[in-house]
């Protein structure tokens, strides 16, 4: 196994410690979903010292996912994502220890893929609300931090829920705290509650196609693009480090880390970055400072209205 002493990470110690390298090369990182930030998020990690990863995802890769993940190519195209990721990893760390589960997460498997983990990332799909609130009652039960990281725009949010706080993952999502699995399943998330940031330069259209059902009765995905990829994988990476050193008992003289309620945002194209409460209050806010800008033609437009996308949608065969 690698050392504190490796080359790998003598660059490392320019910005932090020898203790806090050891709490890296411990720890045991649970991500659920590596189609995109989860990606980027545990090969970061891998390169930052972390060597035993539990990854879940349960589909292949496809052309829609090469615009931000790494992994993505022609060469990987209808492999699994997870196979595919545990083989960057060992690229990086071939003494890496990395637990694949190819069903994702399951009410079966979820004590089994957190077991042992010192925090978990939710980078399951907001289509499928029961998978991230499996995790997350999973998380509290074994009073593991639960982290959740959004790219949006150009920008990137993260948060995290304690497994003893009163502000849970389903509070954050508008589902019913307490619910059955099917109960929940059978929910819808509440985007206002989902994204407390809204970019100012964002085209509303494709919020409400996110948020509505088009033609053939489906909604489509949340739309990305790498660069905030990049920075989701950035933020969650550096929350990561702060989440795994103080629960080695680290004293560093570092910052906190981020606690739902609060939510920390960061945007690469409007250059700024805020910490904000997680609340319909601050996502509305956001909407109709986009609304006014739209209104007044300040904003760019995007094409991913219903219409759009059935534009481009090749015809049956």
């Amino acid at each position: 196994m690698k050392t504190v002493g490796a080359l790998e990470f003598s660059r490392n110690f320019g910005f932090w410690s020898e203790a806090e390298q050891e709490a890296l090369l411990s720890a045991r990182v649970a991500i659920a979903g590596v189609g995109g930030v989860g990606f980027q998020v545990g090969s970061k990690l891998a390169r930052m010292g972390v060597s035993n990863f539990s990854i879940a995802d349960p589909e292949e890769f496809e052309p829609q996912n090469a615009n931000r993940v790494p992994g993505a190519s022609s060469r990987t195209y209808g492999r699994s994502k997870a196979e595919v990721f545990r083989e960057e990893v060992k690229a990086i760390n071939p003494d890496a220890t990395v637990h694949v589960y190819r069903d994702g997460v399951t009410v079966e498997n979820a004590d089994e893929f957190l077991a042992g983990a010192t925090l978990v990332f939710d980078e399951s799909e907001t289509t499928h609300p029961e998978i991230g609130t499996t995790i997350a009652r999973g998380a509290r039960a074994l009073g593991i931090p639960n982290l959740l990281v959004v790219n949006v725009g150009f920008a990137a949010t993260v948060t995290a829920f304690h497994p003893r706080s009163r502000f849970t993952f389903e509070r954050f999502m508008g589902l019913p705290e307490g619910g059955s699995l099917d109960e929940i399943a059978a929910s819808t998330v509440d985007f206002s509650r989902f994204l407390p940031y809204v970019p100012p330069y964002s085209d509303l259209r494709g919020l409400v196609a996110m948020t509505t059902e088009g033609p053939d009765g489906t909604r489509p995905s949340l739309p990305s693009i790498a660069p905030g990829v990049d920075l989701a994988s950035a933020l969650g990476t550096t929350q990561a480090f702060l989440h795994l050193t103080a629960a080695a008992g680290v004293a560093n003289r570092r910052r906190r880390p981020i606690w739902a309620p609060r939510l920390a945002y960061l945007d690469a194209y409007t250059l700024r970055a805020r910490v904000v409460r997680a609340s319909r209050a601050t996502h509305w806010r956001h909407v109709l400072t986009a609304a006014l800008r739209d209104r007044t033609h300040r904003n760019p437009q995007a094409a991913y209205t219903h219409a759009d996308i059935a534009r481009r949608t090749p015809p049956a065969p």
